[in-house]
């Protein structure tokens, strides 16, 4: 693929159609309630088991860090590793995309700790 070249994300068109702004289509990849904090995570314990990752978010539920993980795969954001042990082992490593947020998503984080208090 040519450097020049962006991948597109997955119903990239679907996402698009509500915005006309990048703002609003980058919302919809970091948005939800918990895809920036679960990327956040995974970000900074590269890589992550899933036992780990859910006792760093403890208020999220195994059904939606499981939703979520699931859609962050698909977006190119994080990879998913298996491993063929007993018990499963599972680890989540960023993507160079999911990498490539670091930097806003520390920004968010410095913003927040200023305000939160």
């Amino acid at each position: 693929m040519n450097k020049d070249t962006v991948e597109k994300f997955p119903n990239q068109k679907e996402r698009q159609k509500d915005f006309k702004c990048s703002l609003g289509f980058a919302m919809t990849v970091i948005g939800s309630k918990w895809r920036a904090i679960i990327l956040w995570h995974i970000l900074k314990t590269d890589p992550i088991r899933y036992g780990e990752l859910k006792k760093s978010i403890p208020n999220i539920s195994h059904k939606i860090l499981s939703q979520e993980l699931k859609i962050m795969e698909m977006d190119g954001l994080i990879e998913r590793i298996a491993y063929a042990t007993i018990p499963p082992k599972v680890e989540y490593i960023t993507t160079d995309r999911g990498k490539s947020l670091k930097h806003i998503l520390t920004e968010l984080c410095l913003w927040g700790k200023k305000y939160m208090d």
